[in-house]
């Protein structure tokens, strides 16, 4: 008997052992996508043209380093070629008909005034040959007696017979001159005139050859970047098909890895996730990374990468950016492994919180697992700050209904504040003035500028220029209008604004983060544009630029403030480059006992303090906060309990911050003022 329970102890011993053996090896595969593989590649660009052309010359050869601006094919194009001497032929015959013609009519100009002049000359000598007879027989005729004497007693007024003919001569005269000039005057009329039609066409001719020729100096295409060259597809004196790669240039490292999630097992691979990459034949070669990347399909797996290549294989890609000061090889194998540690099978079930039967049903009953957001490091919280030294003075409502008040700035000159209203009429440029006790004392509008919408934030720089950003986001019924996107510098003059440039930011921004693919903060940009969950509250002018604090989304759980340099060259040139966007501060509103982290809805730049009032997403209400720079700690000075702070500013009162509250729907906006704050 005893023998007989031993053996069923012993067998049920061994069960259970098999029993946590088992449990154990799942739990293990479980989290078996913890590494993955994947192969290390780099940006390639083909290079290829628009146009048939020939290839002249090629200066590199395959596996040849190049530096940025290297000319690397010289190519040629017969169809320009043939149409640039064909347009310069036909300018050529133009300029010579234009001379042709404009002589011709000279010469018949020149016969007309020339056959006046005889016309004229002759009339001219018979007047005074008829003038000089008539004067020779008035002297003979002075010594005769009797026709004095008939003179004398001849009738007054009966006209000289000579007197008429004269005339009668040089009226002839000017009938027989007046069709010449006609004439002469249509030949120089139609003289002047010749040379419109043709000079249009010689115009137009010479355009479209500069065009062409720009076109064709284009033709030599230089390297991008710097990197090697990947492949050369021709030679010297073939032709090329439109689009056709010529040759391709990558990074002499590789920029990211791309690796692949097996369909059967889960992983906790997410965007933002801190990964390390190994090369799988120097265990000693490895960097850190970041997903930028998880794909949302199943895709075949790489020949390479195949357990056994006859058999297919498919899953998950997963794009992983790595450093370029890389050790590894374009091509080569690596392992993909999470920075998180290894969870023990004891400590796992103490952070479930269940007991070894309810993980055992878990097991045999999986759902869906989700990824894990980056848990907050203790010392990125802010600090709390002693509320005893600052005073909140009572909250005072507007005395104007209809506003939903969304930033503030002190006008010193004319003792009052600016005050935004994110919704205006029809979208006009609507501002408002409003003294210290909330009355609004003037409604005034921005001269030139036509709409805007969604006003959120603004700040004056030190010239006193005026900046007004839309918030970028979408309606509340998803529309993105160009009036929701704009940003804006005004010129005042007292009581007076006027719209000095105005800018797309958020097509600018979309560009620039496009080109600039590789940044934190363009992955930031292109991620919330996807999403359509982009939203910017707060902005302040430093140095000639200007920071942009967003409300939404959170990055990799903290919230985003953007810098912009040179700013008026880029509303001056609408456009931005390469490096006047940044990555200026990344912050967390929340204090260690609040539940919920806050959003940036407005901000204020003092004496090196940035001051930020954040709103919290449950609509609970909101805070104000400053961050030191020296430290880069927030730290948080006030709670406004069921209100919504949106606009900060300092004015008159050296000490006091000025803080609006927009309630939303049909109540009124209200303003406070925090004492001791600056």
């Amino acid at each position: 008997m005893g023998n007989r329970t031993g053996s069923i102890w012993l067998l049920c011993v061994v069960w259970i052992t098999a029993f946590i053996a088992v449990a154990l090896i799942t739990l293990n595969c479980e989290r078996e996508s913890d590494s993955i593989q994947g192969i290390a590649e780099t940006r390639e660009i083909v290079i290829s043209s628009e146009s048939a052309v020939e290839i002249r010359r090629i200066n590199v050869v395959e596996g040849q380093s190049v530096s940025k601006e290297q000319l690397l094919v010289e190519l040629v194009c017969p169809e320009q070629i043939l149409r640039i001497n064909h347009i310069a032929h036909q300018l050529e015959q133009l300029r010579a008909q234009k001379g042709v013609n404009k002589d011709e009519i000279r010469s018949k100009i020149k016969q007309l005034k020339a056959e006046k002049a005889s016309l004229t000359s002759e009339v001219n000598n018979r007047i005074r040959q008829i003038e000089n007879q008539y004067n020779l027989n008035k002297e003979l005729a002075s010594g005769l007696r009797s026709i004095r004497e008939v003179g004398k007693t001849g009738r007054s007024g009966v006209s000289n017979p000579v007197t008429l003919k004269i005339k009668s001569l040089r009226q002839e005269l000017a009938l027989s001159l007046r069709p010449m000039n006609i004439q002469i005057e249509l030949l120089q009329k139609s003289l002047d005139e010749s040379a419109s039609p043709i000079k249009i066409q010689v115009e137009q001719l010479e355009k479209e050859l500069a065009l062409l020729k720009a076109e064709n100096s284009k033709l030599n295409i230089y390297a991008q970047i710097s990197g090697i060259i990947g492949s050369v597809n021709f030679k010297p004196g073939e032709k090329v098909s439109p689009f056709a790669p010529i040759l391709t240039l990558h990074t002499k490292n590789p920029s990211f890895v791309k690796g692949y999630i097996h369909e059967n097992v889960y992983t906790r691979m997410s965007l933002g996730k801190e990964v390390t990459i190994i090369s799988q034949t120097d265990s000693k070669s490895s960097v850190a990374g970041t997903v930028v990347g998880v794909g949302a399909r199943i895709v075949e797996y790489p020949v390479r990468l195949r357990k056994n290549p006859v058999l297919q294989t498919w899953g998950r890609e997963v794009l992983v950016k790595i450093p370029g000061n890389n050790r590894f090889i374009l091509g080569e194998k690596v392992v993909i492994t999470s920075s998180e540690p290894r969870v023990s099978f004891i400590s796992y079930l103490k952070q479930q919180q269940s007991t070894f039967f309810s993980y055992l049903k878990r097991l045999l009953e999986p759902g869906e697992t989700y990824a894990r957001n980056r848990p907050q490091k203790d010392s990125e919280l802010p600090e709390k700050a002693d509320t005893s030294m600052y005073e909140i003075l009572p909250v005072t409502p507007l005395k104007t209904s209809g506003i939903e008040a969304s930033a503030l700035v002190w006008l010193e000159d004319i003792d009052r504040w600016l005050m935004l209203s994110d919704d205006t009429p029809n979208k006009t440029p609507l501002l408002f003035l409003m003294d210290h006790q909330g009355r609004i004392t003037k409604e005034t509008l921005i001269k030139g500028l036509k709409e805007i919408s969604d006003m959120e934030s603004a700040t004056v720089s030190n010239d006193g220029t005026l900046y007004i950003a839309s918030s970028l986001s979408t309606s509340k019924k998803g529309n993105l209008g160009k009036s929701r996107r704009l940003l804006i510098s005004v010129k005042r003059k007292g009581n007076d604004f006027s719209l000095i440039r105005n800018a797309d930011l958020y097509e600018l921004l979309g560009e620039n983060a496009v080109r600039n693919n590789n940044e934190e903060w363009a992955q930031f940009i292109l991620k919330a544009m996807g999403e359509r969950s982009l939203d910017m509250e707060g902005m302040f002018h430093r140095d000639g630029a200007l920071y942009l604090g967003f409300k939404s989304p959170f990055h990799r759980g903290h919230s985003v403030i953007l810098r912009i340099d040179r700013i008026e060259e880029m509303l001056g040139k609408k456009k931005l480059d390469d490096d006047q966007v940044s990555l200026w501060k990344k912050i967390i509103l929340k204090t260690d006992k609040a539940s919920n982290q806050e959003h940036i809805s407005d901000m204020f730049h003092h004496n090196g303090t940035l001051y930020v009032t954040g709103t919290s997403s449950q609509k609970i209400g909101g805070s104000l906060w400053k961050l030191d720079e020296n430290t880069g700690k927030m730290i948080h000075i006030a709670r406004f309990d069921g209100l919504r702070p949106e606009g900060i500013a300092a004015g008159k009162d050296k000490d006091t911050l000025m803080i609006s509250f927009d309630q939303g729907g049909n109540n009124p906006s209200k303003i406070a003022a925090v004492r001791g704050a600056l």
